[in-house]
């Protein structure tokens, strides 16, 4: 079974676009979608009906989509809203609700709808676990998407039954053990983390955004090295997040370049594929940034 796995990247997530215009290139057709965050937004489209036509009317509604359709208010006012007015997040849910609904086709209300397997990750800020939405068939992609995609310190975390919910990709960034665990045999896997060297945050709300994308690439690095000791998997993971890896979680106004350079990397791939290889990581600490008293950590992989 061909899963696609589809990693959070915020407005990034035109650059998967062009990935997936790629795959569909070459026929490859997933019958599994499973998406985190932006990720879950561009998986849930597809997964309506996973053609490259529907592909491209996706590419066509990221283009569409402008900063004040997801952020309508100043950004003095979701600080002010965050740090004196008890504020959950920088911003409600209202906006991002709203343009969601764009991205979900007349008569789809329910997973049990979608024409392809789709599950979306939502994290439980009260159990901390990891919940998976696509097991069942009645529950609301809407609602899904809108708790995938919680990022926290951006937006509300999502409140059901009296628990919150958050972006997925606080635990599975890229969420390529439930493509396994769900019964994939071949994965590709469109990470739109940056595996770094990055470069200094400044400012509480990128360091703290920042924070998050560490953790969760180091969780995919686990995900890969799980997937691989498996055996009998062909993992194929398209390395995105250098692309556009320092633009500003506000700017929506390079994405029809994103999607072409996804699109090309993706080609670049396909034309050479490299299954069931680990992401190549820098070794190279300069001794001058080494705390005193530690030495830099080489996980097994």
């Amino acid at each position: 079974m061909i899963a696609w796995s589809l990693s959070g990247g915020g407005n990034r997530g035109p650059i998967q676009v062009g990935a997936m215009r790629a795959l569909f290139e070459r026929n490859i057709i997933p019958e599994m979608l499973v998406g985190t965050s932006a990720g879950s937004l561009n998986a849930a489209f597809i997964a309506t009906n996973p053609t490259a036509h529907t592909n491209e009317r996706l590419a066509q509604l990221w283009i569409a989509t402008k900063s004040q359709d997801i952020f309508p208010k100043p950004r003095f006012v979701m600080i002010l809203r965050a740090l004196l007015f008890g504020g959950n997040g920088l911003d409600d849910n209202q906006a991002r609700a709203k343009n969601f609904m764009k991205y979900i086709p007349p008569g789809v209300e329910t997973f049990g709808d979608l024409k392809a397997k789709l599950y979306l990750t939502a994290a439980d800020l009260q159990t901390g676990r990891l919940y998976l939405y696509g097991d069942i068939p009645g529950a609301r992609v809407l609602e899904a998407c809108l708790a995938s995609t919680a990022l926290p310190v951006v937006w509300d975390p999502e409140s059901i039954n009296g628990h919150q919910f958050v972006d997925g990709g606080v635990i599975a960034g890229v969420p390529i053990s439930i493509a396994l665990d769900r019964g994939a045999t071949e994965i590709y896997a469109l990470d739109l983390q940056d595996g770094g060297p990055y470069p200094l945050k400044k400012g509480v709300i990128q360091i703290a955004l920042h924070s998050i994308f560490v953790q969760t690439y180091q969780q995919a690095l686990r995900d890969m090295q799980r997937v691989l000791a498996a055996g009998g998997i062909t993992l194929h993971y398209i390395a995105l997040g250098d692309i556009f890896g320092t633009v500003e979680l506000q700017d929506f106004s390079h994405t029809a370049e994103m999607i072409e350079l996804g699109y090309q990397r993706t080609k670049q791939y396909l034309e050479n594929p490299k299954p069931n290889v680990m992401p190549q990581r820098s070794t190279v600490v300069s001794a001058e940034v080494i705390p005193p008293g530690a030495v830099p950590y080489q996980p097994r992989f």
